[in-house]
């Protein structure tokens, strides 16, 4: 009885452990989200010797030749924060926004750049799909982000302005206004820029006006469109890559999926998981010794 109950209570914790490790969400853009929308296949390409999570601002102090990537950012940075982002531009760092929404132009302004992100969506023919605002955009500035990349698709981007361009949509775009999806009276055709640049000091200030093309259906597109090069240029851009998880969307998690990126990001507890799994298979597949008997009453003799 004793036996088995040591048996249940060491499987009903390695089945915790699974369930912990197999714990997914559905949060949009979410690295825990295995779906279309989520972002964990990019994660998953990440050289854990090179890249480090940051989710406090403070971690960012005396880095250097270092790529910042900051992912649909969602709230206001406080002005400590502010603070280290800047002494991270001063010593010659690079900062790559992926957003396309207002607070990304908060930041950017107050890291006084003056790359302002558009409020309306922009719509093309030039299209990867029937859908005139999942455009095809195309490289117009030699840059090691556009090195290799010969079209990007992007879903619901914005456009730019201030900086240098890098990448602009084709001539047959527009800013959709009115979200309708079609050239309107009011609209004019023209190139937009999706992806621009700015030297800050010794630092560089990188913008993309869609945080969508982290998402899993838009990293993993056909080798004939350049997205999964892009995001490798990203990633190898400096020797050392950090990803912003403070504000980032990125980061969002629901249910136990703290508990399972705590564990990720701590080798001692990645280590103590795997000794009590060994030890939990030695205890249950252990060998008895020859001629050991179960243990029970002693047989009565007559």
């Amino acid at each position: 009885m004793k036996r088995n109950l040591i048996i249940g209570l060491i499987t009903g914790i390695v089945l915790l452990i699974l369930g912990i490790f197999l714990t997914t969400n559905t949060l949009e853009l979410s690295q825990d989200n295995v779906g279309w929308n989520g972002s964990s296949e990019f994660f998953s390409r990440l050289d854990r010797h090179t890249t480090e999570m940051i989710p406090d601002a403070s971690a960012l102090d005396r880095k250097e030749n270092a790529t910042l990537l900051i992912i649909a950012p969602n709230g206001t940075y406080s002005t400590e924060e502010m603070k280290f982002l800047l002494k991270f531009l001063q010593r010659g760092n690079t900062i790559i926004l992926a957003d396309e929404t207002d607070t990304g132009n908060s930041l950017l302004s107050g890291l006084g750049s003056s790359i302002r992100i558009g409020a309306s969506y922009l719509a093309g023919i030039d299209r990867a799909y029937n859908n005139s605002s999942i455009l095809v955009t195309l490289p117009v500035t030699a840059h090691p982000l556009t090195n290799e990349v010969g079209s990007l698709v992007l879903d619901k981007a914005k456009s730019l302005t201030g900086g240098s361009p890098l990448i602009q949509t084709g001539i047959m775009s527009w800013i959709d206004s009115n979200n309708d999806f079609r050239i309107s009276s009011d609209e004019s055709f023209g190139r937009f820029t999706v992806l621009a640049h700015e030297q800050m000091g010794e630092g560089e200030i990188i913008v993309l006006s869609d945080s969508g093309v982290f998402i899993n259906s838009m990293s993993g597109l056909e080798s004939e469109y350049g997205n999964g090069q892009f995001l490798s240029n990203c990633i190898q851009y400096r020797p050392n890559l950090l990803i912003e998880q403070i504000h980032s969307r990125t980061a969002d998690q629901s249910g136990p999926g703290w508990l399972l990126r705590y564990i990720r990001s701590d080798s001692f507890l990645k280590t103590m998981i795997v000794l009590v799994l060994l030890l939990a298979c030695a205890f249950l597949f252990r060998k008895r010794p020859p001629g050991f008997a179960d243990i029970g009453p002693e047989p009565v003799r007559m």
